[in-house]
């Protein structure tokens, strides 16, 4: 049984009724033989509201939800409402879709469950190439009929536990696949944590956070059900600081987010419970001077030294590496680390070095030290400046235009750079070594991706994926290896939905992920996980 003790939590500040409009909803389930519409109750949304936009009565809903009468209307909560096929309310044919930087059309086409022939109909696309934030057209599938449509449930859904005040709840639970590796396993019977996150409960919540919190709590309902005993309690960090008698019972604390933070934590509770960094990358300069913390994410420079040795494990005698860099930039962070790492392999390499003002002037200087047009040039980018990153993909165009053939590397930060679009990253057929990356063919990242949009009716962030990863990752840990769990950490490489595992430890007894995934933006607008 996953247990969550929520704490800590500020109260509400008063202010003026709104009302909440109401969205019908289009999901429908099967219950004794009766087909009925889920609604997800919001904030400030009342019965009345609620069975006006349905077109049934209050009583309707009462008489399709008994436990109403005794408990009322609560946040999150699933609402069952008789479906009435002739007060239907009528749907459109098509949903809408804006695209995000990391996704392909197969990607847009698997998750709406439709062809990649429907979208490109339904959006008179010549092309598989899409452009970031492109709304698309989705076609609604109706293959069935809507006796047909309705699933099958023993019991509605069970509502989202809301964050309230010294509150204990049993974690709700969704149909999973039982990981039979993980209960043959089993040295221990369970695990304790607390989850220290910045929620903002009186102001509704940091959505950053809570997508983490949401991504959290899909782990622990994922454990409950393979049969996991956890414990957590959650505190808002907007509280204050938890009392630290309470944290070194646990066998880990998750969180805080920022280093300051992080900081903090690591003063109070002096290396007798492991602390864990769950999302900042740069948290790892925490380790000279603390015990016994965990650093989660993938710092940076590992990610710099896979690039550079992938590179060396692609190169072949009839390439050529040109290394680019910004001359006077502000931050040469990237430009050391990279550079570094390439001469530590015994690389040989060209280095271009350019402010953007003289960009115009590089295609001319690009012609002289690449390969010839029957070679391949290997194109490393030593840059996190999306202005010089953009100047650099605009010339490596220029140049294929002319017939040379080039493979460009360079940090993950760039999938985040709004100004370029994400066709130029296939044209020059982008290699990133990064620590986050969801593969939406994954059956595991589909079952997810279903599950969270049944319970929190949205699609999950980045942020609910680590969350997941992150907390799923630690309990197995705990729950496998018992007391020793931090020293076997090193042990196995653990894949994710969204991020690997694989620690290295330092002689202070902190460890630090190193394991990066590898991605390749194709020509054909595809993206492909390597590792």
């Amino acid at each position: 049984i996953a247990t969550i003790a929520v704490l800590g939590c500020a109260q509400a500040l008063a202010q003026d009724y709104v009302p909440t409009p109401v969205t019908v909803s289009r999901e429908k389930v099967k219950l004794n033989g009766k087909v009925y519409l889920s609604h997800v109750v919001l904030e400030k949304q009342t019965l009345y509201s609620i069975s006006k936009a349905y077109g049934v009565t209050e009583e309707d809903l009462y008489e399709a939800n008994p436990s109403l009468r005794e408990t009322g209307l609560q946040k999150n909560a699933i609402l069952l409402v008789p479906y009435r096929e002739e007060a239907a309310p009528s749907v459109q044919d098509y949903t809408e879709h804006i695209v995000r930087w990391y996704e392909d059309i197969n990607d847009i086409a698997r998750r709406y469950g439709v062809t990649v022939k429907d979208i490109m109909d339904a959006n008179q696309l010549t092309g598989k190439k899409l452009s970031t934030r492109q709304v698309l057209r989705i076609p609604v599938v109706k293959t069935e009929t809507e006796e047909e449509k309705a699933e099958p449930a023993g019991e509605p859904l069970p509502p989202v536990p809301p964050v309230t005040v010294e509150e204990e709840v049993k974690a709700d639970t969704l149909e999973v696949v039982p990981d039979s590796t993980l209960l043959s396993m089993r040295t221990r019977g369970s695990a304790r944590f607390s989850l220290i996150l910045p929620l903002r409960a009186a102001a509704g919540g940091s959505e950053m956070n809570m997508d983490f919190y949401s991504g959290v709590l899909m782990a622990m309902k994922d454990l409950e059900e393979e049969g996991v005993k956890v414990h957590m309690n959650v505190y808002d960090l907007n509280a204050g600081i938890p009392p630290v008698e309470e944290l070194v019972k646990d066998d880990f604390v998750l969180g805080p987010v920022a280093s300051r933070d992080l900081e903090a934590i690591l003063q109070r509770v002096e290396g007798r419970v492991p602390v864990i960094s769950p999302l900042d990358q740069k948290a790892a300069a925490l380790t000279v001077n603390y015990r016994n913390f965990i650093q989660a994410p993938s710092a940076t420079d590992h990610q710099y030294e896979d690039l550079a040795q992938w590179v060396k494990e692609d190169l072949r005698p009839t390439d050529k590496v040109i290394l680019v860099t910004e001359k006077g930039a502000d931050n040469v962070t990237a430009s050391v680390a990279i550079r570094s790492a390439l001469a530590r392999r015994g690389m040989n390499y060209d280095i271009l070095s350019y402010a953007i003002v003289e960009g115009r002037s590089i295609p001319a200087t690009l012609a002289e030290i690449m390969a010839g047009k029957d070679s391949l040039t290997r194109v490393v980018v030593a840059s996190e400046s999306e202005a010089f990153t953009g100047d650099v993909v605009r010339n490596l165009g220029i140049m294929q235009g002319k017939g040379y053939d080039m493979v460009m590397y360079a940090p993950s930060r760039v999938r985040t750079f709004e100004t370029i679009e994400g066709s130029a990253y296939h044209d020059a057929a982008l290699h990133i070594s990064t620590a986050y990356h969801v593969d939406y063919s994954d059956p595991k990242v589909e079952r997810f991706v279903h599950a969270y949009r049944a319970l929190f009716r949205t699609e999950p962030s980045q942020f609910a994926f680590q969350g997941y990863d992150t907390a799923r990752y630690f309990v197995v840990r705990c729950i496998r290896y018992g007391s020793d769990w931090t020293r076997m950490l090193g042990t196995e490489r653990s894949s994710g939905l969204h991020t690997d595992f694989l620690f290295i430890q330092d002689e202070s007894g902190n460890s630090h992920n190193r394991a990066v995934r590898r991605i390749v933006f194709n020509k054909d607008y595809s993206t492909t996980l390597q590792r």
